[in-house]
């Protein structure tokens, strides 16, 4: 025997160097994709909070923007008199629920006052309120900032709309109590993450609405959130993102202008509970949105009295028929067989037509098909004295095809005998109001799909945060394994190489080499696992001998392994399939039988026309029943078994899993008989595969 030469210092060096640079590279390339994931993740979770808080800004303006439109056509309707009385007024106002509100002439004085207040008749508020003086002089709608309401002195914001009548500019304006805003209820559920603090300020960083109520009872936001208030200060204007520490804790805010109005929304959450997902916190982001709907119904009832002499009926006449004339609602008489008798101008311009072109016509000829039986059974209960009357919403045809929706209003007219005489018909166009709600609908709608989006990111983040803990979980152990393995082996190598004997430094050498070719196994896994989650992986399906292919994954077992594998395939038998693919799929396969099974091992194949059945089978104890329905789940591994005895990722059988998914490849399981486990492929056949070269196999191994 020759004798073993001295190794030198570099060559001891080189031992230990090799192995630390690869267990620093790996340590390296996780640490890296680690904070790359924790970083995009953060970014993320930011990301959503920030469009979640823009959200709320666009529907806060939004919410302005309809409830001046509705002032805008309420006050155009019912308050452009040239007087405008008390009922007219209070009606408009309990429409919209506002606990306080104020009518201007175009001086700016005072026509009328909720709650009822005597002494501001005929003042001038323009010089105390700088939202009505706004929008008197400009002809804009504007919103306040809080102030106290001018009969109960309430903090409030108010909404002022100027509008142009006849006898000039006049602003009707209502106001919300600060304390009841609707705005707080939508607020209290704009954001699910624990913690947050949402409130909408005015310019001068009064609260006009909170989702919490503040501490001190205070609504200045500088005394409820004063650090919150001071790092807004350094942003007094446009879109605002940056952070704070308050408490001891670190914040993140968000603030948004809203539009229309002198207001910010401004959210605010803790940061550990902005990433609490990201900690493997149990977190639900469910994002709700509340909109207060106001409806507000249109009814003018003309009740017409009959008197017990003829003078007083024809004084009654005369006032009808100067009410008829100059109606701004739609009014026409209808006879008792259901024919327009008359129609006022108001009602010729609602549908297109000159009034006099009306007169002859059936009610339902104007009326839209669907709604006309309705109208004529509704006029027939009425001639048959169930009711005066009846009040319906419904559908009008415009002379250009349009169809538009009308409050109709019809009564019924009797003479001192209590005989019918006709039926006196008022409609006012809601179309506009109808257009405005199916508006409202559609974007509620909208933002229920948005918020559902939002919830299934959250679900998905959530997915990919469990992965990657049992991803790290993983790697910290099965990694860490090998790599000790190797580290321990080469040390004992370098510090003892003079006095070992060879057969003991091979064992060495083996181990290294085994360990090296399990870390190895496990980065492919890695790999394959990334690749196949990035969906960069297109399986390219050609013809392949699948006697060849088989014999070449068996090649791959140790020799004393390979023995033990029997290859039954008829000659010629040719699948498609992506050759790489199917090389891992029977390697995983095979080499999961000889780790979890005992021999013989059986690689069986039969053509059953259009696809070719491929069996993977082992004789040992087979897969514990409770576990099969796991047996393809990334990470998974059985409790119970010679599984508990065995090192491994569970990463191998999903690999197979999410390639034959690929490949449109079948996979299936049974259990072996009398005993073992028998995995099934089922592949595409084809007709022939290209020639290759014979691929040398190691002596011995099985055929």
């Amino acid at each position: 025997m020759k004798p073993v030469a001295t190794s030198g210092p570099w060559s001891r060096m080189r031992d230990v160097v090799v192995p630390v640079g690869v267990w620093l590279l790996l340590c390296a390339v996780v640490a890296a994709t680690l904070s790359w994931a924790q970083r995009s993740s953060r970014d993320d979770l930011v990301q959503r909070f920030d469009v979640r808080v823009s959200l709320g800004s666009q529907f806060v303006a939004s919410y302005v923007q309809d409830l001046l439109a509705r002032e805008r056509k309420q006050a155009a309707t019912f308050l452009a008199g040239r007087s405008v009385n008390g009922e007219d007024f209070r009606r408009s106002v309990a429409t919209f629920g506002y606990p306080a509100a104020l009518l201007l002439d175009g001086q700016g004085r005072v026509l009328h006052v909720a709650p009822s207040n005597p002494a501001l008749i005929g003042k001038n508020l323009t010089g105390r309120y700088a939202h009505l003086r706004t929008a008197l002089r400009t002809g804009v709608p504007a919103v306040s900032p809080v102030v106290p309401s001018a009969s109960q002195k309430l903090a409030v914001t108010a909404f002022a709309m100027p509008f142009d009548t006849p006898y000039g500019r006049r602003v009707f304006s209502g106001a919300v109590e600060v304390a009841r805003s609707p705005l707080s209820a939508y607020l209290a559920k704009a954001l699910t993450i624990p913690g947050n603090r949402v409130y909408l300020a005015d310019g001068a960083g009064r609260v006009v609405a909170a989702n919490r109520p503040v501490s001190d009872g205070s609504d200045a936001l500088g005394t409820a959130e004063p650090a919150l208030a001071a790092a807004l200060t350094e942003h007094p204007t446009g879109r605002v993102f940056a952070g704070y520490t308050s408490g001891g804790k670190r914040w993140t805010f968000s603030s948004y202008p809203v539009s229309g109005t002198g207001w910010r929304l401004v959210a605010t959450v803790p940061d550990d509970s902005l990433y609490g997902p990201l900690a493997g916190a149990t977190t639900g982001g469910r994002v709700g949105l509340a909109t207060a709907a106001a409806v507000g119904l249109i009814a003018v009832l003309i009740s017409a009295r009959g008197s017990r002499s003829r003078r007083a009926l024809r004084l009654s006449e005369q006032r009808f028929r100067t009410v008829f004339d100059h109606s701004l609602a739609g009014m026409a008489l209808i006879d008792l067989t259901g024919r327009i008798k008359q129609a006022n101008r108001a009602f010729g311009v609602m549908l297109g037509r000159p009034p006099e072109t009306l007169a002859g016509l059936a009610l339902t000829e104007i009326t839209h098909p669907d709604d006309a039986p309705e109208t004529e059974t509704a006029m027939r209960e009425t001639l048959a004295g169930s009711s005066p009357g009846f009040t319906r919403e419904q559908r009008y045809r415009h002379a250009d095809g349009r169809v538009l929706y009308g409050a109709t209003t019809v009564t019924l007219h009797r003479d001192l005998d209590a005989k019918p005489v006709r039926f006196t018909v008022q409609v006012v166009d809601v179309t506009d109001r109808k257009r405005l709600e199916d508006e409202e609908a559609a974007a509620r709608a909208q933002l229920a799909e948005h918020a559902d989006e939002l919830e299934r990111t959250n679900g998905n983040l959530t997915d990919a945060r469990d992965r990657m803990a049992d991803f790290v979980a993983m790697l910290s152990h099965d990694v860490r394994q090998p790599i000790t393995g190797i580290l321990g082996y080469t040390e004992t190598l370098a510090d003892d190489w003079d006095h070992l004997p060879d057969q003991r430094k091979q064992q060495y050498l083996r181990g290294i080499e085994g360990a090296g070719l399990r870390l190895n196994r496990l980065v492919e896994d890695i790999l394959t696992v990334a690749q196949l989650d990035a969906g960069v992986l297109t399986p390219k399906a050609v013809p392949i001998d699948l006697g060849s292919a088989l014999r070449d994954a068996v090649a791959t077992l140790p020799p004393d392994q390979a023995l033990d594998v029997t290859v039954s395939v008829p000659e010629g038998l040719c699948v498609r399939a992506d050759a790489g693919h199917l090389q891992q799929i029977v390697t995983n396969l095979l080499g999961n039988a000889v780790k979890y099974g005992a021999p013989p091992f059986d690689l069986t194949a039969r053509g059953t026309g259009s696809t070719v059945e491929l069996s993977v089978c082992d004789h040992g104890e087979g897969v514990p029943a409770e576990f099969v329905p796991h047996l393809f789940e990334r990470f998974s591994r059985a409790e119970t078994g010679v599984a508990t005895t065995k090192r491994g990722t569970g990463l191998g059988l999903y690999i197979v899993r999410t390639l034959a998914e690929a490949g449109r490849i079948g996979l299936g399981y049974r259990p072996n008989r009398p005993t073992g486990a028998c995995f099934q492929v089922t592949l595409p056949a084809a007709e022939s595969a290209p020639a290759r070269k014979t691929q040398a196999t190691a002596g011995g191994r099985g055929t």
